[in-house]
């Protein structure tokens, strides 16, 4: 038993794992190396005020919750924000587990901590390169990736599918005459109806501006696409609420099918035939939807 003690003890001072143990009300009995090094603590220093007071004050309520949770006898786990010694902000995969003695009695808490700051980081600049930061729909880098992989695996299997450029009806007008916030929430608000418009399986994205896009996977028909539009018309046309107002807004949308408005290269080819049929929409009248005749 000495010898695992004794083991177990090297493993968790060399782990790159934070490991503290607390007492009930938070006392810290045991820091291990790497949790020092996480909270920027010097390799003598034990707080007096427990953990807690690494919790942003903006995180106390979390903190309680937890604590609570951990009290009536139960493990947590979950993604929380530590601030170090230094003022810094840490993003932390953080395991807490409650340890009792033979009689059964609550008398400590384990806690695991994992840095997870430079994935967060990874994360965000991700979601910046392919994730409209506006919408949280996907950008139009991303779009275009979707659009050749949807080109090719077509082009394999001998399917199709239909690709749709969408516009918002009169969008200056809502920027000027109600300022560029409201603009910024009716793009969130659009974009949120056209998800919800959509099947799953489909693709949507703002490109830029007022202008967004969809895949709409295994529609080979124009009859078929034509009435997956009509829906989103229905549901993406009519009054919205901003900024104390209630503007009418409607859309036009563009059609284009594969194979049949295909081209070298293919996808940028699909993308501009939808683009000049929207805008064909938009002449006759807009609110509305145009498909794009085959080529002979």
């Amino acid at each position: 038993m000495s010898w695992q003690n004794h083991n177990l003890s090297k493993v968790i001072e060399q782990i790159s794992a934070g490991v503290a143990v607390t007492l009930t009300d938070g006392t810290i009995e045991y820091i291990n190396p790497c949790l020092r090094r996480l909270l920027g603590l010097s390799a003598t220093q034990l707080p007096d005020g427990g953990l807690g007071p690494f919790r942003p004050p903006a995180d106390a309520a979390v903190g309680e919750r937890i604590r609570q949770r951990l009290l009536a006898g139960e493990s947590w786990q979950g993604e929380t924000r530590w601030r170090t010694a230094q003022g810094e902000l840490r993003d932390v995969l953080e395991s807490i587990h409650p340890l009792h003695d033979a009689a059964g009695t609550l008398t400590h808490f384990i806690h695991f901590l994992q840095d997870i700051s430079a994935l967060k980081r990874a994360e965000t600049l991700s979601n910046l390169a392919f994730y409209d930061s506006l919408t949280g729909l996907l950008n139009r880098n991303l779009f275009n990736d979707r659009l050749a992989r949807a080109c090719a695996l077509a082009q394999r299997n001998g399917g199709g599918f239909a690709v749709l450029l969408i516009d918002i009806d009169h969008f200056k007008r809502v920027n000027d005459t109600l300022g560029h916030d409201a603009g910024d929430e009716l793009l969130r608000q659009v974009g949120v109806r056209l998800r919800r418009s959509l099947r799953k399986i489909d693709t949507v994205a703002r490109l830029g501006g007022d202008e967004f896009a969809a895949i709409l996977e295994n529609v080979v028909d124009a009859r078929v696409a034509a009435k997956m539009v009509e829906k989103l018309l229905a549901a993406c046309s009519g009054l919205y609420e901003l900024a104390g107002s209630s503007p009418r807004v409607s859309l036009s949308v563009g059609i284009s099918l594969y194979p049949q408005d295909a081209d070298i290269p293919e996808s940028r080819g699909l993308l501009k035939r939808a683009d000049r049929a929207m805008y064909r929409a938009k002449a006759a009248g807009r609110n509305g939807y145009f498909v794009r005749k085959p080529r002979t």
